[in-house]
């Protein structure tokens, strides 16, 4: 995976988890900010990384869901309790948050998925909560914490997914580093757009993919990714969005 941290001037981004999901904690001087919280795996994780970085649980003030699906929300609950963080996610999701979802269609795979998820957990001890949601995210609203993050809603995938933009930490660059979410994966092997089976509406995810590609960003950090190399996943991005689709 290579490097686990990368730096903007006064704003630290840890990754946490690995190739299959991950989360990214925003590291400042005031505050810590956790985007995503990926499944039962993350919070022992979030824990060391806290420690190794000499700071406390109360420190981590906010966790931002860019949307709800169950290997972005897992560990929500369990880390929200450990550090009285306050959750924030689109209100187009919350009832994929509270596991309220009826599936239509082709997304009903992801339904079983999710179920499947709840019960292999389970089994290995973990319970999944929902977390008590403090703060909605609303496109173009500038979040007052971890420098600022633009909220940017771009559905499809579910109806309330958002990147998170950290805007002002690129310098001359310009841009911001673009939280991305589950738009598009990105790895060597693979740089695709998530499956159907997977998305509410494959027609608005298309949209969404290609508006955030005309943006032209230089940094890009999707949740599933393979080395945390921000310009690579950008220009992996623009390939994508040439790669022309019929979406049925």
């Amino acid at each position: 995976m290579g490097a686990r941290e990368v730096n903007y001037g006064r704003l630290k981004v840890v990754r946490l988890g690995g190739p299959l999901v991950s989360a990214h904690l925003l590291v400042s001087d005031d505050a810590l900010t956790l985007i995503d919280t990926g499944l039962w795996g993350i919070p022992g994780e979030l824990r060391s990384v806290v420690r190794r970085l000499g700071r406390s649980p109360g420190d981590l003030r906010d966790i931002v869901l860019t949307h709800g699906h169950l290997d972005h929300t897992g560990g929500a609950a369990e880390i929200q309790a450990w550090s009285g963080a306050r959750v924030w996610v689109h209100p187009a999701d919350r009832e994929h948050v509270e596991q309220r979802v009826n599936y239509t269609g082709l997304a009903r795979g992801c339904g079983t998925l999710e179920r499947a998820g709840v019960v292999v957990g389970r089994l290995g001890g973990w319970c999944y909560q929902a977390p008590v949601i403090g703060g909605e995210l609303r496109d173009g609203d500038v979040l007052p914490f971890a420098a600022g993050l633009r909220v940017w809603h771009l559905p499809g995938h579910t109806p309330g997914h958002c990147a998170l933009v950290a805007e002002g930490v690129l310098g001359d660059k310009g841009g911001g580093l673009v939280f991305s979410g589950d738009v598009f994966a990105s790895y060597s092997w693979s740089v695709h757009r998530p499956p159907a089976f997977l998305t509410r509406d494959r027609s608005r995810a298309e949209v969404s993919l290609r508006e955030l590609a005309m943006a032209r960003p230089v940094a890009v950090l999707p949740s599933h990714y393979d080395r945390m190399e921000p310009g690579l996943h950008a220009r992996r991005l623009t390939q994508l969005a040439n790669k022309r689709r019929n979406v049925v």
